[in-house]
């Protein structure tokens, strides 16, 4: 629990996590409010929270999985501190901060945005969550396979690919060739049918199994390939005892 705290206060001390993970998605959030006055709060709540999961998983976190991966791979090799507890321990740290990025954004559209508290909020927190999950299976898997130096040339457009994936085009009133073959290839992706769960949780209306079933079954295939990307050494479980 003590390294947890470390590397968590770590993470909170440096700026760059403060202001595009906590602050930008707050000021997201207020611009989406204001720019579309009809816009559906928790479709705004998820965009804006969605903006600092990626931006925490495939930027901040990936990069501090390239630059000390190394050190910990050796330092397992001689002490009772072994790689495997290492990465939980980054999980434990990934998903503290995903659930203190939306406690911001989620307080802030309660005070000054009047948005309206619900038993929804509370499935969309756990929804959120998981992607969290799943964005920061991505960026452990982009940090293990990516120097730190090239990440942060890559991070942006990483970030702009990942955005796509998550809200289906046509909810913005968008039509016509491009975005119908936008909203099939969409559909491969677990943040398609969170959308579909959110919506119904939005209207009151019954959770379709469909779109439970669909968001875990395209949650677990999509990170498939990607495992196989990562590194043996990585992979296996390293008792951190010494012989």
């Amino acid at each position: 629990m003590k390294i947890n705290k470390i590397q968590l206060m770590q993470v909170l001390r440096n700026k760059r996590f403060l202001l595009f993970t906590v602050f930008v998605p707050v000021c997201w959030y207020a611009f989406f409010f204001n720019v579309q006055e009809d816009a559906v709060p928790s479709v705004v709540l998820g965009i804006a929270v969605f903006i600092g999961i990626i931006g925490n998983s495939l930027a901040t976190f990936s990069k501090r999985v390239s630059a000390n991966i190394d050190f910990y791979r050796f330092e397992s090799s001689f002490t009772h501190y072994s790689l495997s507890r290492w990465l939980v321990a980054q999980s434990f740290v990934q998903l503290v901060l995903n659930a203190l990025i939306f406690a911001v954004v989620f307080v802030c559209a309660i005070l000054f945005f009047k948005f309206p508290v619900s038993a929804g909020a509370a499935a969309q927190f756990v929804l959120l969550m998981l992607m969290g999950v799943w964005f920061s299976f991505i960026g452990f898997v982009l940090g293990v396979r990516v120097d730190s130096k090239i990440i942060d040339t890559v991070s942006f457009p990483v970030i702009v690919v990942a955005a796509v994936t998550i809200f289906p085009f046509s909810r913005f009133g968008a039509t016509g060739g491009f975005v119908d073959v936008a909203d099939k290839v969409q559909m491969i992706f677990p943040g398609y049918w969170y959308s579909g769960i959110v919506d119904s949780l939005t209207a009151g209306s019954p959770v379709e199994v469909k779109h439970v079933l669909l968001f875990a079954l395209t949650f677990v295939a999509d990170l498939i390939p990607l495992y196989l990307l990562i590194p043996n050494s990585c992979r296996k479980i390293n008792s951190g005892t010494r012989s």
